[in-house]
């Protein structure tokens, strides 16, 4: 009770259960799904950039290879928040009392933060895995292209929404403004026509 070792060396309190697999592999799919949104949402900005900044047509090979390196970047971040993660649990299982935040772990969080450590490090490795997985790296390229078409065809729709609404006031005068289409602009127009022939 006031910090004395028990029998198995472990401080009072501290949690021998173990991560909970159903739990583990909960959390695994979960992330998975996310990470493959981030990574469609990421390479549709790749198709993006390339036709729009750098004018290149949409080739699978080059994009492909945007999967790949984005795969790679997403399995990084997992192992860095999984070795972050790592660094806190020796010292929150030696924390006694209630946390005075969200990330003032103490013993009681133990099992949650090895659960997501050992999270972490799978969707790593899965991420990981999915580099030479051509199948998951064709459909993530057509819901990336699908994706890039859907915001740049949205983009050129609001654009020619807004060019085609005529102004509120527009049948305000339309009819003299015809007539001076009619009259002055056209009669100009074929008078620079008759003049040039």
């Amino acid at each position: 009770m006031f910090g004395k070792r028990g029998r198995t060396g472990q401080a009072p309190g501290h949690s021998d259960r173990a991560v909970d697999p159903d739990e583990l592999q909960r959390s695994i799919d979960e992330g998975f799904l996310i990470a493959r949104a981030a990574l469609v949402v990421a390479v549709a900005n790749v198709v993006i950039r390339n036709a729009l900044e750098r004018g290149v047509a949409f080739e699978s090979d080059e994009v492909a290879d945007a999967v790949r390196i984005e795969l790679e970047r997403l399995a990084d971040e997992q192992r860095a928040e999984s070795d972050r993660i790592g660094e806190l649990i020796p010292t929150a299982e030696r924390q006694r009392g209630r946390s005075r935040h969200q990330h003032d772990y103490r013993r009681g969080d133990s099992v949650a933060l090895r659960t997501r450590q050992a999270s972490y490090r799978a969707l790593a490795d899965r991420l990981h895995a999915c580099t030479t997985d051509s199948a998951f790296i064709d459909a993530v390229i057509v819901d990336a292209r699908d994706r890039a078409w859907g915001d740049i065809g949205a983009a050129v729709v609001d654009r020619l929404g807004w060019a085609q609404a005529p102004a509120p006031d527009y049948a305000v005068g339309r009819d003299d403004r015809l007539r001076q289409l009619i009259d002055e602009d056209l009669a100009a127009l074929a008078r620079w026509r008759d003049a040039t022939d």
